[in-house]
């Protein structure tokens, strides 16, 4: 997922000191948070690992919102069309569920039902 994440976005992560990786997501996109020079007051961070497992903070005015800690992550399903751009994590144990990250149209988290659609069916 690492892998993914850097090849999409041209990111290059850096691992912090308990060997996780942390992203941060803005109106504008994704971001590496070693990269960031000044850290936005609104925005959402996620970290992974090397074992897929998620933790996701939203931050609105430097205020902690909102926290999910440690789920495993099954698969990560990126959208990025003319509409929306954002990030599902399904979870693993849960697989019809998932939380979704979306910067476009506007900066939010959804959890919800996942369907997996394939191109025969749309």
């Amino acid at each position: 997922m690492i892998c993914f994440l850097e090849n999409t976005f041209q990111l290059k992560l850096h691992k912090n000191d308990k060997d996780e990786y942390a992203i941060i997501v803005t109106d504008e996109g994704i971001f590496s948070e070693a990269d960031l020079e000044k850290q936005p007051s609104t925005y959402v961070k996620f970290i992974l690992n090397e074992y897929d497992e998620l933790t996701i903070d939203w931050f609105v005015e430097n205020v902690n919102r909102f926290t999910v800690k440690s789920l495993q992550v099954h698969q990560m399903v990126l959208i990025n069309d003319e509409d929306e751009c954002s990030i599902q994590f399904v979870i693993e144990r849960w697989q019809s569920r998932m939380f979704k990250i979306e910067w476009k149209p506007s900066l939010h988290i959804e959890f919800g039902l996942y369907y997996e659609v394939c191109d025969d069916c749309d």
